[in-house]
């Protein structure tokens, strides 16, 4: 017979149906797969990740000038590789220089994506050190001078192939457990309730518990069983194989929970929700006053630079997606068209920017005459605030639900979007009576064009309450940069792929 058992107080493991015992948690150390999936990915994977790219990188660009730069033969590939291979743990070094190696360690979540930026410079960094490495080694008759032109073709394709690889190898630890990190929290708030909430959408995340001295939610109100007290956290972390400590808002002495916090080992990390998180966007900046750490709120606007990068960027990604989709468009067409009666194309009215309508572009994904029966169904709806959404639609047909769930049923909007109706990124498109309910800073959301994806579709779809919602569409405009979007961008085909909040 299987015995199954709750967490009681301070960390002690009960039988259901018992009453607390004094069995304690460090008894139920994870074993096997699981606990040593908590451990992050070991840097000689990353190292090894980078080899090849670098490898790779110069063999690709060294055959590409071998063709393109006059003076260089084609047979001359392999003296290129042997003249540009020594200069490698240069490009590696600069890489650990820039922290490439262990970034992810402190984040909640590993992602390739963050690093692009460090990526970029610490290449450009390896290049100057390998021109000023060969001027030396040359001036010593060591070996041959390297130019702009070769370092340019050594570092360019590093510049695709490193985040690749490294993407790839973190896609293949996520699926064998690797980047499993195990989480506790810290507080049992309303802001610690939240903060559950969004870590549980992560797949690679498990909240072990919270920890608390005086819990301001009970224990039914909280999706996480609580552990013990603030006290207990460092053997809590140790017996549970947490690696990750996220500090909400605790009813205890804020000098307590440092104490406590600064007990943790170096191989736990620590993530802290700011006060005033609703206005804290990932734009704010800190900055330290006599040893005082300032963040401050950035200004919720786009400037007119920003807009005009914002629409080259829709319009080449936009046209550019028609030409390349063009056979799918027409695939989708005909399966509409032969398997329900009515239009292919689905049109409504939705609320652009400065709450002026437009006519949004979708294929039509339910039956004609959906709208009104959507009266009859309003007491079903499954969302919260103005919205309305059913998991199980009885209008939608059995196309329409294969290409709701792949997003297939949105592509036309990229029309919408070449028309300057709507972005590729932006806040979510309501129509008229959904944003009528919106207002005050949350109307700040139309400041900017509705998008086709945004932060809304990368962090829970339809899954996400509505007031969740207003807070991501106020932190898109906030903090809005073409850095941003390109993220978002690249998080978004996941997202679909995994089908999380499409119905």
């Amino acid at each position: 017979m299987t015995m199954t058992y709750r967490v009681g107080p301070a960390g002690t493991r009960v039988p259901m149906g018992e009453p607390a015992t004094s069995v304690p948690l460090l008894a139920r150390r994870p074993e096997g797969p699981r606990y040593l999936s908590a451990r992050r990915p070991q840097r000689a994977l990353l190292l090894a990740c980078d080899v090849i790219s670098l490898l790779a990188a110069f063999a690709v660009g060294s055959f590409v000038r071998a063709r393109l730069v006059p003076g260089e033969g084609a047979d001359s590939l392999a003296v290129n590789l042997g003249n540009e291979l020594p200069y490698m743990p240069l490009f590696l070094s600069a890489m650990a220089g820039y922290g490439l190696y262990h970034r992810n360690q402190r984040r909640v979540r590993s992602s390739s994506f963050l690093d692009m930026g460090a990526l970029m410079h610490a290449l450009s960094f390896g290049g100057i050190l390998a021109l000023a490495t060969s001027a030396g080694a040359h001036h010593f008759h060591l070996g041959p001078k390297l130019g702009w032109v070769e370092v340019f073709f050594m570092s360019a394709p590093a510049l695709a192939f490193t985040p690749a690889l490294r993407g790839t190898l973190s896609l293949v630890l996520r699926r064998h457990g690797v980047l499993h990190s195990r989480v506790v929290v810290v507080g049992s708030g309303a802001v610690a309730n939240a903060t559950v909430q969004r870590l549980r959408r992560c797949p690679d995340l498990e909240v072990v518990g919270f920890v608390d001295d005086e819990p301001f939610l009970v224990a039914g109100d909280m999706p996480c069983p609580r552990l013990g007290e603030i006290r207990d956290l460092p053997r809590l972390c140790a017996a549970s194989g947490a690696d990750r400590v996220l500090v909400a808002f605790s009813s205890s002495a804020p000098s307590q929970v440092m104490d406590v916090l600064r007990e943790l080992p170096p191989d736990v990390h620590v993530s802290v929700v700011p006060r005033l998180f609703e206005l804290v966007t990932w734009q704010s900046q800190v900055e330290e006053l006599h040893g005082l750490t300032v963040m401050d709120i950035a200004p919720p606007r786009l400037g007119l630079f920003s807009r005009a990068t914002k629409r080259t960027l829709d319009v080449v990604v936009s046209g550019g997606l028609l030409l390349v989709l063009s056979p799918v468009l027409l695939a989708v067409a005909v399966a509409i068209k032969l398997t329900s009666p009515g239009p292919v194309l689905f049109r409504q009215p939705r609320t652009g920017r400065g709450g002026v309508p437009f006519e949004i572009l979708k294929f039509r994904s339910m039956e004609v005459g959906a709208d009104r029966m959507k009266i009859d169904l309003r007491e079903h709806n499954e969302v919260d605030g103005p919205l309305f959404k059913l998991r199980d639609d009885p209008r939608v047909t059995k196309v329409g639900r294969f290409l709701r769930s792949t997003s297939l049923d949105e592509v036309p909007q990229l029309i919408n979007v070449l028309r300057g109706q709507m972005s590729l990124v932006g806040p979510r498109p309501f129509v008229p009576d959904e944003a009528s309910g919106i207002d005050g800073w949350a109307a700040r959301r139309f400041d900017v064009r509705p998008g086709m994806t945004g932060l809304w579709q990368v962090s829970g779809r339809n899954d996400l309450p509505f007031a969740e919602l207003r807070h991501l569409d106020y932190a898109y405009v906030a903090s809005w940069s073409l850095w941003w979007d390109l993220k978002i961008l690249w998080h978004t085909p996941g997202t679909v792929l995994r089908r999380h909040g499409a119905y």
